[in-house]
């Protein structure tokens, strides 16, 4: 199991296009913070999108947007134009199943496909917190635009003509076109701060980092870890803690404990979660734990479970 499909499965990816949006000439609209992760298909038509505070970024149609951490952003039609809160615009029935926002003057029409990524706690942690606020893909008329249009078209009709097996398939779609979105992204712009995108753009760090996670119970050495990327001791560790922004022990704690986090919340024992994670005992895992999360297994669990994740 590669790094990244290693997150993935630990995110257990949940999508809905929860609406499609309309918007003419001149428009624009701001939403708030959300929950969840959000995308924006660009069917046809241009703009900007803006997170608060950031700069505007440029859209064409067949682009897609993704903001990880939902966060408050204006997406336009023309700069100057003064935005609206999307909340309050009527939706509408339309043609394809989908709700329909309907927002502009008389203008040329930008289209606008509207879904959102639900994660599990541990996988938002480690697949999307080290993601800046928002990620652009191009897909132009090449491969990306291909596989794009074929994974929405299958969404789309999923929910709309609500067929038996729906609900299973439709996560699986989510699955699907959230790895071919953050493949795309990492492919063209070859991220450089640090965290795991940037790891997988070094191919001698994604090595150790696929190493770490297809035996994430194994009491890795730098010296194994250092021969895996092909590198020495002292070159591998200051590479991988440059790239990864932590040393290779301290991102084989961390996502030791995302996976034991989701193995209590799934209802393992403590000594079924310390062999998982690579602890020889119950003491040894609790202690780990306790160091790395701030409370015990069995005080996180009840925690867990009273708010609800």
């Amino acid at each position: 199991m590669d790094a990244l499909t290693g997150m993935l499965t630990l995110a257990r990816v949940q999508g809905s296009l929860f609406c499609r949006a309309e918007l003419t000439e001149p428009w624009a609209v701001r939403a708030d913070q959300q929950s969840s992760a959000l995308f924006h298909v660009i069917v046809r038509g241009s703009g900007w999108v803006a997170v608060e505070g950031e700069q505007p970024v440029p859209y064409r149609g067949g682009d897609l947007v993704l903001l990880p951490h939902g966060d408050p952003h204006v997406m336009t039609g023309t700069p100057d134009a003064h935005p609206i809160d999307i909340a309050t615009l009527p939706r509408e029935g339309g043609d394809d199943g989908l709700p329909c926002l309907r927002h502009g003057g008389e203008g040329a029409t930008t289209s606008i496909l509207c879904g959102t990524f639900d994660l599990a706690p541990e996988g938002r942690e480690a697949l999307l917190e080290p993601l800046p606020s928002l990620l652009h893909v191009r897909t132009g008329d090449g491969p990306t635009a291909t596989w794009l249009d074929g994974t929405l078209r299958l969404l789309a009709d999923e929910i709309a003509t609500e067929r038996p097996g729906g609900p299973l398939l439709l996560s699986r779609l989510a699955d699907v076109l959230l790895i071919q979105v953050l493949r795309a992204w990492i492919e063209q712009e070859q991220p450089r701060f640090p965290g795991w995108p940037a790891g997988l753009t070094d191919p001698a760090v994604a090595r150790a980092l696929d190493s770490l996670h297809r035996a994430p119970e194994r009491a890795w050495t730098a010296d194994e870890l250092a021969r895996t990327a092909g590198m020495s001791r002292s070159v591998f560790y200051e590479r991988f803690s440059q790239v990864l922004g932590e040393t290779p022990s301290a991102y084989l704690a961390r996502w030791r404990m995302a996976l034991a986090r989701d193995a209590l919340r799934s209802g393992a024992t403590h000594a079924e979660v310390a062999a998982q994670v690579g602890y020889g005992s119950e003491a040894a895992f609790s202690r780990a734990f306790k160091r790395t999360v701030g409370q015990t297994p069995s005080a996180w669990r009840e925690a867990a479970a009273v708010a609800g994740d």
